[in-house]
């Protein structure tokens, strides 16, 4: 749905490069003026360099949340996110949050999106690939067919995933990675920049490398 003039976007959680990205993505995405609200309840530490441009956005407290508006994340690391997400599982169903998605990028017809999804500039996902709730897909990503993203998992910009690949709920998957066909990513997986995935990466760790290699166990999140 196209927003008329006075749409509102609430953005909940507050991450100061993020909402500088979706901010961006929403004037690109439907080029009419709009109303952005941020919800704070969870602040990341961290100062974006100063601002090209002013971004202009109001300030609300959690309980003006309101479903019959526009909700997104105003953060992208999904474990950050699922926090802001059981904070307002008191005001919201999991139906009341929106994708995002970048008119310069390729949904195949096929796909199955859940909700409070964003995609953002020149991404492809191809046929018959599903994609959990609250996934980021950052710019240039491409996801092969036949794949399957759980909820809250963040896939950096320049990823991309061949055929059949699974990859859990909860993972990071690192800036330019490559994943080979028929490979499982476990949840709450973290794989890093660069990595080269050609074989089965297990639950609850952090792996790097090429070929890509489990380093350690994961012990900073888990959803």
């Amino acid at each position: 749905m196209k927003p008329d003039q006075h749409t509102t976007f609430q953005l909940l959680g507050f991450d100061p490069y993020w909402v500088c990205v979706v901010y961006d993505l929403i004037h690109y995405q439907y080029k009419l003026p709009i109303r952005v609200e941020v919800f704070p309840n969870l602040e990341l530490d961290g100062k974006a360099n100063d601002l090209i441009k002013r971004i202009d956005y109001t300030i609300k407290s959690m309980q003006d949340v309101r479903p019959n508006q526009h909700v997104l994340f105003g953060l992208a690391s999904g474990r950050h996110k699922h926090k802001v997400y059981k904070d307002f599982k008191p005001y919201l169903n999991n139906e009341d949050y929106n994708n995002l998605v970048s008119n310069s990028s390729v949904i195949s017809q096929s796909c199955q999106l859940d909700y409070g999804i964003l995609v953002d500039y020149q991404c492809v996902v191809s046929s018959q690939t599903a994609i959990g709730f609250g996934v980021s897909i950052k710019r240039g990503a491409k996801i092969g067919h036949h794949n399957k993203i759980g909820a809250f998992t963040d896939i950096n910009p320049g990823v991309v995933t061949s055929g059949n690949v699974t990859i859990g709920k909860g993972c990071e998957i690192g800036t330019g990675s490559l994943v080979n066909n028929n490979v499982t990513i476990g949840d709450n997986t973290f794989i890093g920049m660069g990595s080269v995935v050609t074989k089965d990466i297990p639950p609850n760790c952090i792996a790097y490398g090429s070929p890509c290699k489990v380093v350690r166990p994961n012990e900073l999140w888990e959803i």
